[in-house]
């Protein structure tokens, strides 16, 4: 079978942006806008070479934030509460691969530079390297390759909120691959392999490295035009990897490293039909490679639902909406056996209005249900309006809530964010 070299453009593009993420390092939000997916307006390059698109941009950002440390305010020390007026620069460059049919790849760095008005020992960088392609052969060969790299010292965290409020460096790596055949525009079989990689630069933020590796099958059948059902298996391991002598009694023997499988099962749709996203859901089996952790408590296997639904639908050519479901085990850390589902739901809207206006709102709930007495409810909300007084010139307010409601009072904060945005991209 004659493969077109552009397959072998998007393994060798893929490979060098993973040997780059491996060599020097979640979004800037740690995950957690599960109320709100996607961009206001898809930009339309204006700067195009061959079948090539070049989108620089830029925005300028004005932020006031009445929580900036997300603390509930009972002391000034590790539950302080303060506001702050935060001026953001965010810089922006994608290049775009259209391969004429075939599929697409895409390139692009996004930089996000926030400077505070009082507090400026709090001023923080991040910035995100993500790079994107599929192509689908006419005999049928499929290959898909994501590759997303994130580097920075923000306060909002990674997945499982550790430092939450906290200015903290770090950096993570997450590969996202397949490749497979379609049968007779009807069957498809499938292969994956799946890569993350988390660092933090202190060496007191140890239990937080950590290496992941998954591989998986799966099969999909076409049950409508641009519908298909899909059936995948996947099974993985995470290993912690730092295990300092000044931390007493904790090695790799005693860690929180576990295996796993999972089976996942939804559909999912073509890139040209109304819908887009996946409604995916599943169950996970957990083990641990270890009994105890350094402290005597004995790690728990967890045997659970799963999910990852994420749907929108192009309602018109005005209106899209969306919603999430979500549901996942997440460990603190690496020398503790403590854990908590995640289970939440999200819905959002955006609406075109007044020709070059964008209506977005969102709102969602997550309980975060610990291996101990805590629970953790989180209620989110945002709502904004974005105006293209220009194709390549936006201006837009956005007001973001969150509030996290516990059954212990030092967990609990409020946070309102307002923020006012001048954007161009040509």
């Amino acid at each position: 079978m004659k493969i077109d070299k552009m397959f072998w453009i998007i393994l060798g593009v893929g490979f060098l942006m993973c040997i780059s993420g491996g060599a020097i390092a979640s979004d800037s939000s740690g995950g957690q806008n599960y109320y709100y997916d996607g961009p206001a307006k898809p930009t339309v390059g204006k700067i195009h070479i061959g079948q090539f698109t070049i989108i620089p941009g830029i925005a300028l950002q004005e932020e006031y934030d009445d929580n900036i440390y997300l603390g509930n305010g009972n002391n000034d020390t590790t539950e302080k509460k303060e506001s702050d007026w935060i001026t953001h620069l965010k810089p922006s460059l994608v290049a775009k691969y259209d391969m004429m049919g075939r599929g697409a790849m895409s390139l692009g760095y996004f930089g996000d530079f926030a400077y505070y008005n009082t507090n400026n020992d709090n001023n923080w960088a991040t910035h995100r390297v993500a790079f994107k392609g599929d192509y689908k052969a006419p005999a049928g060969f499929i290959v898909g390759i994501y590759n997303d790299y994130f580097n920075g010292d923000d306060p909002y965290a990674d997945a499982n909120l550790y430092k939450l409020g906290q200015k903290t460096k770090r950096w993570d790596d997450d590969l996202q691959t397949k490749v497979g055949y379609e049968f007779v525009d009807r069957f498809r079989v499938l292969a994956f392999y799946n890569y993350f990689k988390q660092r933090y630069d202190q060496d007191v933020d140890y239990s937080q490295n950590y290496d992941s590796n998954e591989v998986g099958a799966g099969v999909e059948m076409r049950v409508m035009p641009m519908t298909w059902a899909f059936l995948r298996y996947y099974t993985g391991e995470r290993n912690y990897t730092s295990h300092p002598d000044s931390v007493p009694n904790f090695s790799d023997a005693n860690d929180a490293s576990y295996k796993w499988n999972r089976v996942n099962t939804g559909l999912t749709w073509d890139a040209t039909a109304k819908l887009s996203g996946e409604l995916n859901l599943g169950y996970q089996w957990l083990k641990a490679n270890n009994e105890i952790d350094p402290y005597g408590n004995p790690y728990n296997d967890v045997d659970t639902w799963i999910a990852s639904t994420r749907v929108n639908y192009q309602i018109s050519p005005k209106t899209r909406v969306g919603a999430e479901i979500f549901r996942a085990t997440r460990l603190t850390g690496a020398d503790l056996s403590e854990y908590y589902d995640e289970t939440g739901f999200g819905v959002n809207l955006n609406q075109a209005v007044l020709t070059k206006g964008v209506l977005r709102a969102g709102a969602g709930y997550a309980l975060n249900d610990y291996n101990n007495p805590r629970d953790d409810k989180n209620y989110k909300a945002l709502i904004g309006f974005d105006y293209y007084i220009k194709d390549w010139l936006m201006v837009g307010a956005e007001y973001r809530y969150w509030n996290r409601d516990s059954n212990y009072d030092i967990y609990d904060f409020a946070d309102n964010r307002f923020m006012m945005t001048v954007g161009i991209a040509y």
